[in-house]
């Protein structure tokens, strides 16, 4: 009567609070059946589930893990506390931290396990995102450090005060003493006296994000003046400054090769700047009075036979107006201007490229000729378009990831609030995954994994868009679609491709998958409830014995 009492009072504090609680009765041969569910629980587990053993209400992979962690408790008769996945606390991937806590009868017998689970989600989601932020953190200062420690010029890292704290192996290259030499010293001590307050200034504006290059006369050791060109750039954490980089070019060796091609002070720091670049000199009327010997390996053409050719001979059409009104608005406001652009490459064809413009000017502000620097940027624009694929892409599948399914979602959402055009979600996932993880290994698993997305990319129209979720989690999108045979046929056609013999590890077994789908017609979901809605439907179909479809025609949530 004791027991039952304290059983009784158990029920009472646990059926208001918002965790899940629910009480197992321990039978014989430690077979645990629901003895209480409180109100949170019943989403979940369902109100009808008293008397029940895991098996009978739970999905099998949830329930072989209860399982194992009620039996360790029964046996220890201790507080045992662990994480779980739970679909129904989040659409994506839910987590619950679960405390069990055995009852213990007047005999030290355990007859009861009373069962508290916390949802996690956002806790998990946190850490796994801080984990993996991490981790891309140590890879990025490990990228960092080398382009740091062989770049070509000197880099000096200094404090909000300009004082040195650290630098780069070509800082005694240019200054003639090492790093720790310098560690402590403000970097205006080391300039040309003539430039020591032009750099404050240029020091300070680059707090402003004024990073201009200038030219400057660094002091060795030794007395001897070296021309420099230099360049700040901020250190930043999100948005706070917190010191400036001082990059620091030795122009020593260019200043003497472009010496007989300059002709004016101006011209001469253009050039000398950008000297990998090509440099192109042209007049009022656009005739080529230079073009320097680079535009050979930068664009093919060899830079003697280019002088009497048309004016922007080398530019893609469709950018030529563009780049006459650019000139001659530059010619007109003294100004400069970049803009990019399709250029032809006497070998490679038509390759993107970064065109500056700098109009220079005589004593009596008369325009001379405009000073073009022409770069390739094709690899840039190549690592742009790769870094917004990996965004949108997951890497194993080469499917889309979640982030663009939700894109895709968004818009059909949108379409059907227009009334434009029904459509279905469909979400599946492979049965028994872990078993064939756990059997095969992770490898094998992944090989799965992208074969299963193969065959479904190919059970799917052109106009279907399919993607993974994350996991053996996929997703599916089926635009302007209004008849439920239609789905099922579809549905049918990813049964039937994934039933196909599947060759693992030498051995043939089958695959099936459990698919949930939602018929949209009405304007009245989230994106988030309705992939909560697919996935619920997916588990529906799972419990109903795995390699099933279940369809819900609801048409509000």
């Amino acid at each position: 009567m004791y027991e039952s009492s304290k059983l009784s009072l158990v029920k009472a504090l646990t059926e208001g609070i918002q965790e899940v609680v629910f009480i197992m009765r321990v039978e014989e041969e430690q077979r645990f059946l629901y003895e209480f569910v409180n109100n949170a629980a019943n989403s979940i587990i369902g109100k009808y589930a008293v008397g029940k053993s895991f098996r009978e209400v739970l999905p099998e992979e949830i329930a072989e893990i209860l399982e194992n962690h009620f039996a360790e408790a029964y046996t220890t008769k201790k507080i045992i506390k662990f994480e779980i996945r739970v679909p129904h606390f989040s659409p994506e991937n839910g987590y619950a931290e679960t405390t069990l806590t055995p009852i213990l009868n007047s005999n030290n017998e355990c007859t009861h396990i009373v069962a508290i689970a916390k949802n996690i989600t956002e806790e998990k989601s946190v850490k796994i995102e801080f984990e993996e932020n991490l981790q891309l953190l140590e890879e990025t200062k490990s990228e960092y450090r080398s382009l740091f420690d062989y770049n070509g010029d000197a880099i000096f890292s200094l404090d909000l005060e300009g004082v040195i704290q650290d630098g780069n192996p070509m800082i005694q290259a240019v200054s003639g003493r090492t790093v720790k030499e310098l560690k402590g010293e403000n970097f205006t001590e080391l300039l040309d006296y003539k430039y020591r307050e032009k750099i404050s200034d240029a020091f300070s504006l680059a707090f402003t994000g004024d990073l201009k290059s200038h030219r400057i006369r660094l002091l060795q050791q030794t007395g001897e003046k070296i021309s420099c060109l230099i360049h700040f750039a901020p250190i930043k954490n999100r948005e706070e400054i917190l010191g400036i980089f001082a990059i620091v070019k030795d122009m020593r060796e260019i200043d003497k090769l472009l010496g007989q091609y300059i002709q004016s002070e101006k011209n001469f720091r253009i050039i000398a700047e950008n000297v990998q670049d090509v440099v192109i000199l042209m007049n009022h009327d656009k005739e080529y009075l230079y073009v320097s010997p680079s535009s050979k390996k930068v664009f093919g053409f060899d830079n003697t036979k280019i002088n009497k050719k048309a004016p922007f001979f080398n530019i893609h059409p469709d950018y030529v107006s563009l780049l006459e009104q650019k000139f001659q608005h530059s010619v007109s406001e003294g100004s400069s201007f970049t803009i990019e652009l399709k250029g032809m490459h006497g070998e490679r064809g038509w390759i993107w490229t970064e065109i500056n413009g700098n109009p220079v000017y005589d004593a009596f502000h008369n325009f001379r000729h405009m000073v073009l620097i022409a770069r390739d940027i094709s690899l840039q624009k190549e690592n742009e378009s790769q870094l917004e694929y990996f965004a949108y892409h997951d890497s194993l599948t080469s499917l889309p990831n979640r982030r663009f399914f939700r894109n895709q979602l968004s818009e059909a959402l949108a379409k059907i609030k227009a009334g434009l055009e029904e459509f279905a979600v469909v979400m599946l996932d492979i049965d028994n995954f872990k078993y064939i993880n756990d059997t095969f290994g992770h490898e094998t698993g992944d090989e799965v994994i992208h074969e299963f997305a193969k065959r479904l990319k190919y059970s799917l129209d052109d106009s279907d868009f399919v993607a993974r979720l994350g996991g053996d989690e996929f997703i599916i999108l089926l635009p302007n679609i209004k008849e439920i045979p239609l789905i099922i046929e579809k549905v049918k056609r990813i049964q039937k491709a994934i039933k196909e013999p599947w060759l693992i590890e030498g051995s043939l077994i089958s695959i099936t998958s459990s698919i949930g789908v939602v018929h949209i017609k009405e304007a009245t979901f989230t994106a988030s409830s309705l992939l909560k809605m697919v996935d619920d439907a997916m588990y529906t179909a799972k419990k109903a014995g795995k390699n099933m479809y279940y369809i819900n025609e609801s048409t509000s949530y």
